[in-house]
């Protein structure tokens, strides 16, 4: 079934729908006044420093490298199933710099992505609520990280109609989907082996015109 929902994932951003994912405000496309609250949301929980080894999963388009970008001196990896989304994140040019790895995160088999540790910090923007599998997911997140090494969960209170149109089918096989507490996400990072630093609404994103659902932030450690 999972496998089956993967390849739907996928066929449905094909080039046409990665595009317009792109273009639609808040989602693949953010305006310099969302990338400032996100920067500002993020900077408030957690102190990103130069050198780190950032992932973003489940990147898209690259909204999120997109404020990461405007940190000085991170070295930034974008893992995202999609062909069609990978390539429209490759073709911008503040981006060039960035690696990218085709693949899903939340499988014992997408482990081999990367190897023990080889990470400072997993970053995930709106990705949790789209996990088959969240608990493997969050154990694959801490395998790639270094001891000490921190998540950044940045995510929002969805609920069944959000999911519109040709996503509809996926909300029931998905655990998060439609999860309106902020309580399960940090309950299966501790499940996972992490050290929950702080769960926080996302102030300066909440309070956008433009937002419509309630985002909030999870901060979770590997302990050393």
């Amino acid at each position: 079934m999972r496998a089956a929902a993967r390849s739907r994932y996928v066929a449905k951003f094909h080039a046409t729908e990665a595009a317009s994912y792109d273009r639609t405000p808040g989602m693949g496309c953010l305006t310099r006044v969302e990338e400032d609250a996100c920067l500002s949301d993020l900077q408030r929980v957690f102190d990103i420093r130069q050198r780190m080894r950032v992932l973003d999963v489940g990147a898209g388009t690259g909204a999120l490298c997109s404020v990461l970008t405007r940190l000085p001196g991170l070295s930034i990896t974008a893992l995202e199933p999609a062909p069609a989304m990978l390539a429209v994140l490759r073709s911008k040019a503040g981006l060039a710099h960035v690696v990218t790895v085709q693949g899903f995160c939340d499988g014992v088999e997408d482990r081999r992505h990367f190897g023990e540790s080889q990470f400072d910090v997993v970053v995930a923007r709106q990705v949790v609520n789209g996990l088959f599998d969240p608990l493997t997911g969050f154990r694959n997140w801490r395998h790639w990280l270094a001891p000490g090494g921190s998540v950044i969960v940045l995510d929002g209170l969805y609920g069944r109609d959000g999911w519109g149109g040709q996503w509809q089918e996926e909300l029931d096989l998905l655990p998060l989907s439609a999860c309106q507490t902020t309580a399960l996400t940090p309950y299966l990072l501790t499940e996972a082996g992490f050290r929950i630093d702080a769960v926080d609404w996302m102030v300066a994103t909440n309070a956008l015109p433009s937002t419509r659902t309630t985002r909030y932030v999870v901060v979770a450690t590997k302990p050393a």
